[in-house]
């Protein structure tokens, strides 16, 4: 082995490893960001705020090594293909982190209960969704799944019908409202869904890169085309 492809297999394990700890770590951000909009916790919120720096840090680091991969070795076909599929991963996952500290600071002037929100049930049916797809996008990234990647995105479909309804159904009640508290209280909430949204639609993103990464295919193309899913992951 020459020094050449020890130096360029130490540089794409280490893309590898930062990719595994972003993933690990945003995951955990949202976790802690859920927490912050039931308690409105202050000190909780500044945490997810301070932990923005850490996470544009890690997105800065995966593009550098990217960037200075692609110069220096010159990769082609599929080597080629997962060093830019992991710029685009880095800065889905970085956007990620942007929408959690959006919630968190949006949190900051809710001052009731989640439980007691007009949209409580849309808002608990896309939490524990994007949950679902927090989790199986980590594992489908782990392990190089692609059944799961597309498992993950067709749970995208859910997530914006729960939006589409629950979004022009706030947006409705704060046109119709008059008492400017009351109308405050419903723009909040529709803010909370979009950044919600928002966050799946980065997943299903990183699915169809980690799909793409694996096959050179876009996976919403191939999608498109066919009839089962199962021919995709096929």
């Amino acid at each position: 082995m020459t020094q050449r492809t020890i130096h360029y297999e130490r540089e794409i394990n280490l893309l590898n490893d930062k990719l595994r700890e972003f993933l690990s770590g945003v995951e955990h951000l949202f976790e802690k960001t859920l927490l912050a909009v039931q308690s409105g916790d202050e000190k909780l919120i500044r945490d997810i705020e301070l932990m923005d720096d850490y996470f544009d840090s890690l997105d800065l680091e995966i593009q550098t090594v990217a960037f200075d991969v692609i110069a220096k070795f010159q990769p082609l076909a599929d080597d080629l293909r997962f060093v830019v599929a992991m710029i685009g991963l880095s800065i889905d996952l970085e956007r990620i982190a942007d929408e959690c500290v959006n919630i968190a600071q949006l949190s900051r002037h809710v001052q009731r209960g989640i439980e007691s929100f007009t949209s409580w049930k849309t808002l608990n049916e896309m939490i524990k969704i994007i949950l679902t797809m927090f989790k199986e996008t980590v594992e489908a990234v782990e392990h190089k799944d692609l059944g799961l990647a597309v498992k993950v995105w067709k749970k995208d479909d859910e997530v914006d019908q729960l939006h589409n309804v629950g979004h022009e159904n706030l947006i409705d009640l704060a046109c119709e409202e008059t008492n400017p508290k009351m109308m405050r209280l419903y723009l909040e909430e529709a803010f909370l869904i979009r950044h919600l949204e928002r966050i799946a639609d980065h997943l299903t993103n990183i699915c169809e890169k980690l799909y793409f990464m694996s096959t050179g295919k876009q996976l919403k193309e191939l999608v498109r085309r066919s009839q089962d899913v199962q021919d995709v992951v096929d």
